[in-house]
């Protein structure tokens, strides 16, 4: 019988409680323990899933059952806790975005490969079956040569989550917590990183980035622009526009289905094709398949969310927010 991979997770809040639910989906994974340094709402979540309470990070980090743990806290924190969990010699995976700047990022990833550790970036959303699909049919040249994507992606922040998202203190701005997921997303399709970055922000009466617009071209002359926000109801999708059709994905990124506009170059669309990928009701089975499946296979990182990328992207965002004047206080 195969020992499963036994799961701690640090952070006790709502997307702590989405992926304790993935893991327990999940087939040869098995969670084991959740630390907050909040013990109250640690002790709710552990009875709720059923698993341990550990009184503080370290008690939870040093218990020799758990082989990989979740980094599940706010954005200022995912650095510190991170590096906790890798110097207690444990596989980790860190909610997105990864840390709030590059040299955070680059000194994560010095010390996993020091230790042969497992470390990758929970960009869930690459894992979907709908995304990988996409991707596939953008490498095929189903729509020809990619020129163009057009994206939108944004809504009104709930009361539950306004404080991680308008607080500098926390890292909040809708770039770090919203836009990562369009750039990472679009990377991921067109298999490289942008060579021009264009941008500006209107920034929200706290001092963080509301509403954000990006112009990038990337090395194979793709123009994208991407517009977020946390205080506009936006629709979210994205649209990729070749030479031989457009692929349209409404509900981005999440939608089931997507769809393809044939027109071979003519400006007359004669085909419209649906693609419709079922999926599991939490999605974030599928990065909890890719973690177990690399450490497994003694990997330390994903080729989805390779760790090279997430310091690229880090990187790109760090220059935005330079030229936007953007600094946390804690920086």
């Amino acid at each position: 019988m195969t020992t499963p991979l036994r799961w701690g997770i640090l952070g006790a809040g709502i997307i702590a409680n989405k992926f304790a639910d993935a893991v327990r989906r999940e087939a040869g994974n098995e969670l084991v323990a959740v630390a907050s340094k909040t013990p109250d709402k640690a002790r709710d979540f552990a009875a709720r899933h059923g698993i341990e309470a550990a009184p503080d990070y370290d008690t939870m980090l040093a218990d020799p059952r758990i082989d990989v743990v979740y980094v599940a806290t706010t954005h200022n924190f995912h650095h510190e806790n991170a590096r906790r969990v890798l110097e207690h010699g444990r596989h980790c995976l860190v909610e997105k975005p990864f840390t709030v700047n590059a040299a955070q990022a680059e000194d994560l990833v010095e010390r996993a490969q020091e230790r042969g550790l497992f470390l990758m970036e929970a960009m869930w959303s690459r894992f979907l079956p709908t995304w990988q699909a996409v991707r596939a049919r953008v490498a095929d040249g189903v729509i020809g040569e990619v020129r163009q994507i057009d994206v939108t992606f944004g809504g009104i922040v709930p009361p539950h989550y306004e404080r991680r998202l308008k607080e500098p203190e926390l890292a909040g701005g809708v770039t770090l917590d919203m836009g990562v997921y369009p750039i990472a997303l679009i990377c991921h399709v067109l298999g490289e990183r942008p060579r021009h970055v264009e941008s500006m922000t209107r920034m929200s009466t706290t001092g963080v980035d509301e509403v954000a617009c990006y112009l990038f071209r990337f090395p194979g002359q793709c123009l994208t622009t991407i517009s977020t926000s946390f205080d506009l109801w936006m629709p979210a999708r994205a649209a990729f526009h070749g030479t031989r059709g457009t692929i349209e994905h409404a509900d981005f990124p999440w939608s089931e289905t997507f769809r393809i506009h044939h027109h071979g170059g003519t400006g007359q669309v004669d085909e419209v094709e649906e693609i419709h990928t079922p999926l599991e009701e939490n999605g974030f089975v599928y990065q909890v398949r890719e973690v177990a499946a690399r450490i497994a296979a003694g990997a330390t990182e994903s080729g989805v969310v390779p760790l090279h990328e997430t310091i690229e992207i880090m990187q790109l965002m760090d220059g935005m927010r330079e030229r936007w004047g953007l600094r946390y206080p804690f920086e």
